[in-house]
């Protein structure tokens, strides 16, 4: 508890980070001319972030956020035309700006200048910003959730495992798996353990749980609603929390 009220989110940092997007949509406004928003999405709004942690915005059109038409950013020209606003504008630190456009959601990364935070930047896709809602509902649902998921989010960045494009897992995963065990803890179900008071002995569940027993290779997790599920054939429920 000592280590989370230390790396827990401040006042002041939730400040800097929202002024970091809204200078940014003021900008974006400014160059491109049109009603495309920038919004956060992951550990900032959901009260879950390390100091150190990245930024994760997405750029969403009023024609996606409308009809779902995907129209900005998209392709190899979309990317380095949003790059080549990120340089213009002086944004980047050392103007060194990545494109990812390989991956499965394409990503423009760079460390911004001014406040020194990782911005990792995607486009027209709302998965993230849907996900908002859910963590704050597991929020109310499971305070320990927040304390367990900074301490495990800490082990991964100190070890170089908290980038999921380096082959890492992102706070979302982490978050994800969290819930679940707490779905499925016998002691916590039935109440007979208030996870905030054994923060210790859940943790180690945790490491014990993913590190030497869950199969990633045959077993799916799903959180709504609390099971595990075979990936081998038809998906089947074989664990119902």
């Amino acid at each position: 508890m000592d280590f989370y009220e230390y790396v827990r989110p401040r006042d002041f940092e939730q400040v800097i980070r929202q002024r970091l997007v809204d200078d940014l949509q003021t900008r974006v406004k400014q160059h491109f001319d049109r009603d495309d928003e920038i919004r956060p999405f992951g550990s900032f709004p959901a009260g879950l972030f390390l100091p150190t942690a990245d930024m994760d915005l997405v750029c969403v059109s009023s024609e996606f956020l409308d009809r779902g038409k995907k129209i900005f950013g998209q392709g190899l020209r979309g990317l380095f035309r949003f790059r080549d606003f990120i340089q213009q504008n002086g944004l980047a630190l050392n103007r060194q700006i990545e494109v990812i456009s390989g991956a499965k959601v394409p990503l423009i990364k760079y460390v911004d200048k001014l406040t020194g935070l990782k911005v990792d930047i995607s486009f027209e896709n709302d998965t993230g910003l849907v996900a908002n809602n859910t963590f704050q509902a597991w929020k109310k649902q499971f305070p320990a959730m927040p304390i367990l998921v900074t301490l495990i989010k800490h082990l991964l960045a100190m070890r170089g495992l908290n980038e999921p494009v380096n082959g890492g897992i992102g706070g979302f995963s982490v978050t994800c798996l969290v819930v679940s065990l707490l779905q499925h803890l016998p002691q916590v179900q039935s109440r007979s353990m208030i996870p905030e008071h054994h923060l210790g002995e859940i943790l180690m569940e945790f490491l014990d749980l993913y590190g030497n027993e869950f199969n990633t290779t045959t077993t799916a997790i799903s959180v709504n609603p609390p099971a595990y599920i075979r990936k081998v054939g038809f998906p089947q429920v074989f664990d119902q929390g």
